[in-house]
């Protein structure tokens, strides 16, 4: 008969070893948050998107909502999850309202490209150079030459540069209490959506107009393509006002269809007040404050970015075709439960990169043949009362 021995120290080590695995597995299932088919079914939302990224719960944002991390030569090894492009829509949508997004509805916005790499180079026509008298800077010099019958034909080159943009990051710091992420991710959803979409349509707006160009977009206030005009003076209020107004309308570049003017909001009741002879130069809407009324028949818009009434650059009159902003494709988020630890608080990055710019470079030279006669999409006022 063979006997059995049983070292009951090994037996335990045995049992508590298995019993550890399993309880670590456990675990792991409920903090990285195994996917499962019900889990799947569960709904998918934006909230729930970000509880996913409070809680690390990678599987879940790769499986579910096809997030990966957002890592590029500025995020560091950790990075964001990018937003998926239903959200990202949803985002955007939030944005209906604010002045870009009104802008780029009524077809008076600037060309905005979308791109997945960091940087894009456009091709753009050398508008800035004298003209020749038969041709026009709009067009880069080309022209049509006459010439005789059996005459060689003569060269007329369109000058070209070469525009280079690179989508700059900027970053939306968004602080939360703990238990509103934990118990209540609807709210948040709600509360976030429209925090980033509004901010992000206000950051596009501010840049077209004030960007400085170093690490963001380039705005048009003060740009060296802008013409500023000189405020009129000796006459009463209303008639300096409508004659610095007739004045930046001859200095706006001719066939500008898609002008708007865009005035501080302290301009509103000044410019109501103009007029041509008996006519009113300033038609209200009586819709929005935003945009919508007219100025010699050319939209109005107002935005708190432009510097205030009696500073240069307060008023602009602007054909926005011709500037151009690039945004990289994807949204990213990142979360952070140590940043305001002692305060109950999580923090929400939210990163999105654009860059943009004026495609001209200075005022367009008429082709009269002056040589000094400029006109610009970009005409702004000067400072003064």
């Amino acid at each position: 008969m063979t006997e059995l021995v049983i070292n009951q120290s090994e037996l335990a080590a045995e049992i508590a070893a298995k019993l550890k695995s399993e309880v670590l597995a456990a675990v792991k299932a409920q903090a990285v948050g195994t996917v499962t088919e019900t889990e799947n079914e569960r709904d998918v939302t934006f909230g729930d998107f970000l509880k996913c990224v409070a809680l690390n719960d990678v599987q879940r944002l790769r499986a579910v909502y096809k997030s990966a991390k957002a890592l590029d030569e500025t995020t560091g090894a950790g990075g964001g999850f990018l937003v998926p492009t239903q959200f990202e829509t949803q985002i955007r949508a939030v944005a209906g309202q604010m002045l870009f997004d009104q802008l780029v509805s009524a077809g008076r916005g600037p060309l905005v490209l979308r791109t997945n790499a960091a940087e894009l180079a456009l091709p753009v026509l050398e508008q800035d150079e004298a003209p020749n008298v038969e041709s026009s800077a709009l067009i880069g010099g080309v022209r049509l030459i006459w010439r005789e019958q059996s005459q060689d034909v003569s060269e007329s080159e369109p000058r070209f540069e070469q525009r280079v943009f690179r989508p700059y990051a900027a970053d939306a710091y968004v602080a939360a209490s703990t238990e509103l992420i934990s118990d209540a991710p609807q709210a948040l959803e709600q509360f976030l959506t429209t925090l980033f979409g509004r901010a992000y349509a206000t950051l596009k707006m501010r840049s077209i107009l004030r960007g400085t160009g170093t690490a963001q977009p380039r705005g048009i206030v003060g740009h060296p393509a802008s013409i500023s005009v000189t405020r009129a003076t000796g006459g009463t209020q209303v008639e300096n006002d409508t004659n610095t107004i007739l004045a930046m309308i001859q200095r706006l570049l001719p066939g500008s269809a898609t002008a708007v003017w865009i005035a501080h909001p302290f301009w509103r009741s000044r410019l109501m007040a103009t007029r041509l002879g008996e006519a009113m130069l300033y038609v209200a809407s009586g819709q929005t404050l935003t945009y919508g009324d007219t100025l010699a028949g050319i939209p109005v818009a107002y935005s708190e970015h432009l510097p205030a009434v009696t500073s240069a650059g307060s008023l602009v009159l602007a054909d926005l075709s011709y500037y151009t902003l690039v945004e990289r494709a994807n949204f990213s988020v990142a979360f952070s439960e140590h940043a305001r630890f002692l305060k109950r608080q999580a923090v929400w990055v939210f990163s999105a990169r654009l860059d943009g710019s004026p495609i001209v470079n200075a005022p367009l030279i008429l082709a009269d043949g002056v040589g000094t006669n400029t006109v610009s999409p970009f005409v702004e006022i000067a400072a003064g009362s």
